[in-house]
């Protein structure tokens, strides 16, 4: 059994601990001059804000791109420990990028115009310059966390002490006694590694003595004030290099810290009252709602403070050496990223000290949930021993699938190119299979011949039953191939709309974040390909407009969302589905009275392009392109087969059916998709039943920045799956709402990828089993169920995906 060491108790010690402790087998003791609940000049991480800003260049953002996934799970899911989420707002200056100097303040990449972590950090937007305050040249916005050390530090020692960490408290002058201290020599055990985690100190503590490092000093000024959930800073202030301003809110009332100061080899460890008031000046300058335009006056102040950040001249040390015949791993010098970068770091102490002590191939992977991160690209900040060559490969892999790396970009067109060419291959190789063609053609002409009553419009396979614009569309298909008589022509039309919406598709995953190694399983399917280039369904068209609504949705422009949404309905009912989720989206995105405008224009646009046929017999054109009544054949049905004819058929079934989608969409709505309201049903319904809005202004523009788009993409994409399961019969051109919803909800689920696609592609086996049989169209449904239970119980805490390929 491993005997290590940690000297030093700060939130870098800390996590080694924790992580260490996690692998089998580890005896693992902390050893400190000072430990949580002390205020020591000496001791850094108490006096932290603390929360994320991504400081490092892209080159050397392996440490940041590696915690970062933690530290969302803990806001997101272990609401004891202190952290929770906050939207930070970078500001620009018009003069630092006039004058090329936006590293100025920190020496990092925070500030970059184009900056590397726009793709690693949720809900990343550059501010619009009509919101810019005055004197600032851009912006960006992105959702961090902030940390209260006061609770995180001893939830660290918490966990640690749980997984059977020792501790022990002693001052140590030589880098050789932290055996000793933790009780080696007096049990007769030896000690294996010690792990230098002693920050500002390695520079006095013998056998290190390193002359490289050097105390940055930060000044703060802690208040009551709440800054509304918003963390801004800047690029620089008026008032000297070497002071900068932000402000950020601890979790757990741990009140709002004003910054600071970036006061490099200052040892200074009392505050200047003059700093101070400069701090809070800049600090209600720049973010006038912590006061409520009071000013300096309005602030409650709870306590002045200074730490000093262990800065390091080249970086952090993370390395291993021989110190006295004992091997030391080195993890010191974080300056003003050690909370961002704890868990990154930590895990490279893990791998050194396993290759230590003979067990790297064990670590190499770290696959524990807690403590495999998100690998950013391996980067020598300092002495970092390169891992071997197949190592290196598979974090690649692992890198580029994730989605952190640059070859990570190239996937997507790469997939759509190679799908391009599986299109082609299918409309050359794959004879052309007549089911409706012929029927939308002849329903088409009897259109053109002047026919506007819906119930006399009949094909070969019967009456017309979808809506106007599925007429439209179909006319101009008609004229374009011939009368429907040039079949190649209409494959290659198709095959054109599946790409176009194969773009729509993937470019919503992006702005939802969706890892690369899902993206494979959007080009697989077998059955999608044939519902568009084999047999021209109509529900092609429909999936188009449904992915265009959701793009335009994300994107905030609630109108054009609308319209697409409406267009796609024009063309068939079945996007009645998600109609639940939208009216949420509207809701909670565009406002109350917005959202009333826009459900009128999606009405309005339904009558105007049924007009020629409601001018001839409304009730005929409604009973028919909105029957929700009609009967279908048991013979066609790909997912209820398996209870038998006489229980798909019978009138209970359907009830029950509908019972259970109006209460799983319940379910949905009050546990998940009014979240960001946070407000029950009830008190969401009520004012709208008297015409009022639910929200206040304040309330409204809070729950519309939590209107996201990955939100927007679980909302619409479960609310369909949620219909899909409860629908009585599916057939097999249903598939085409199906087939691009699953991969994201299933990565949205948070279950291990292998496990995403096993799910996948069980899916997809069930769908290309034709005719349909007890045992496929029950794996279809059990897919569906277990879709939609896993995204319903992933999302219970808000939390995010944090598994990787």
């Amino acid at each position: 059994m491993p005997n290590i060491v940690v000297i030093g108790a700060g939130v870098s010690g800390l996590t080694c601990a924790l992580l260490l402790a996690k692998q089998k087998g580890n005896s693992v003791t902390v050893v400190a001059k000072h430990m949580p609940g002390d205020y020591d000049i000496e001791y850094t991480s108490p006096w932290a804000g603390a929360n994320v800003l991504p400081m490092a260049l892209e080159r050397d953002s392996r440490w940041e791109r590696r915690t970062w996934p933690e530290l969302r799970r803990l806001a997101a899911e272990v609401p004891e420990a202190g952290l929770h989420f906050q939207t930070a707002r970078v500001l620009r200056r018009q003069k630092d990028v006039a004058a090329g100097n936006l590293q100025v303040a920190l020496a990092d990449g925070l500030f970059q115009l184009s900056p590397w972590y726009k793709e690693l950090m949720d809900h990343f937007r550059e501010i619009p310059t009509d919101q810019l305050p005055p004197g600032m040249h851009s912006g960006c916005e992105f959702t961090s966390v902030c940390i209260n050390t006061a609770v995180y530090l001893p939830w660290l020692v918490g966990q640690c002490a749980r997984l059977g960490v020792r501790f022990k408290r002693a001052t140590l002058k030589h880098v050789s006694e932290a055996a000793a201290a933790a009780g080696g020599s007096s049990s007769g055990l030896k000690v294996d590694v010690v792990v230098n985690a002693s920050g500002l100190l390695a520079c006095r503590l013998g056998g290190v003595m390193d002359t490289k490092v050097y105390p940055v000093r930060g000044q703060i000024v802690v208040v009551r004030n709440e800054a509304e959930g918003i963390m801004p800073t800047s690029s620089g202030c008026e008032d000297g290099e070497d002071e900068i301003v932000y402000v950020m809110q601890r979790a757990l009332g741990g009140g709002t810290v004003l910054g600071g100061t970036y006061m490099k080899g200052n040892w200074e460890p009392n505050p200047d009252p003059n700093t101070a008031m400069r701090i809070m000046k800049r600090a209600v300058e720049m973010h006038p709602e912590l006061t409520g335009g009071k000013g300096v006056e309005g602030l409650d102040i709870i306590r002045h403070g200074v730490g000093l950040r262990p800065a390091r001249e080249g970086g952090v040390r993370i390395e291993k050496e021989v110190i006295d015949g004992t091997w030391v791993v080195h993890n010191y010098g974080h300056a003003g990223w050690g909370y961002q970068g704890s868990y990154g770091c930590a895990e490279r102490v893990v791998e050194l000290v396993d290759e230590i002590v003979g067990k790297g191939k064990r670590t190499s992977k770290l696959w524990n949930k807690h403590t495999y991160l998100a690998r950013g690209s391996p980067t020598a900040t300092m002495a970092d021993n390169p891992p071997p060559l197949h190592i290196r490969a598979v974090r690649l892999a692992f890198d580029v699938a994730n989605g952190r790396h640059g070859l990570s970009k190239l996937i997507p067109p790469l997939l759509f190119l190679a799908d391009a060419l599986l299109c082609a291959l299918v409309i050359w190789k794959v004879p052309y299979t007549e089911i409706d063609w012929v029927a939308y053609m002849e329903q088409v002409s009897q259109f053109v011949s002047g026919e506007r009553d819906y119930t006399q419009i009949r094909g070969g396979t019967g009456p017309l039953v979808y809506p106007a614009a599925h007429v439209y569309i179909y006319t101009g298909l008609y004229y374009l191939t011939n009368e429907g008589k040039n079949i190649l022509l209409a494959q290659q039309l198709f095959g054109g709309l599946y790409m176009v919406t194969l773009a729509v598709v993937m470019a919503c995953y992006r702005k939802a974040k969706v890892p690369p190694y899902v993206f494979p399983m959007l080009i697989l399917s077998k059955r999608l390909h044939s519902i568009f280039v084999l047999r021209c369904f109509n529900d092609c068209f429909a999936t188009l407009f449904l992915w265009l609504a959701i793009f335009f949705l994300q994107r905030r422009a609630w109108l054009a969302g609308a319209l697409m949404y409406t267009l796609g309905l024009g063309v068939k009912m079945s996007l009645l589905l998600v109609l639940p989720a939208v009216g949420v989206v509207l809701l909670l995105g565009a406002g109350f009275s917005t959202s009333l405008q826009l459900a009128a224009v999606m009405g309005l646009v339904q009558v105007l392009i049924a007009v020629p046929f409601l001018a001839d017999n409304p009730w005929g054109y409604l009973g028919r392109a909105f029957e929700l009544s009609r009967q279908f054949f048991f013979k066609w049905t790909v997912n209820w087969r398996f209870v038998g004819e006489d229980v798909f058929l019978s009138r209970w079934f359907s009830l029950v059916l509908l019972a259970l989608h109006v209460a799983v969409l319940a379910v949905f709505i009050t546990t998940r998709w009014l979240k960001p309201a946070q407000k029950s049903l009830p008190q969401v319904i009520t004012p709208i039943l008297f015409g009022r809005s639910p929200f206040t202004e304040q309330e409204q523009r809070a729950t519309s920045r939590d209107v996201t788009p990955r939100f927007i993409l679980t909302a619409i994409l479960s609310a369909n799956v949620i219909g899909l399961l409860f629908a009585r019969s599916l057939h097999y051109q249903f598939y085409s709402y199906l087939a691009w919803s699953t991969p994201f909800l299933l990565w949205r689920s948070g279950v291990n990828p292998v496990f995403q696609y096993a799910l996948w592609a069980r899916q997809e086996w069930a769908w290309n089993v034709y005719p349909s049989t007890s045992v496929s169209s029950a794996v279809a449904v059990e897919v569906l169920a277990t879709t939609v239970a896993l995204v319903w119980w992933r999302t219970r805490e808000g939390s995010e995906p944090t598994t990787g390929a």
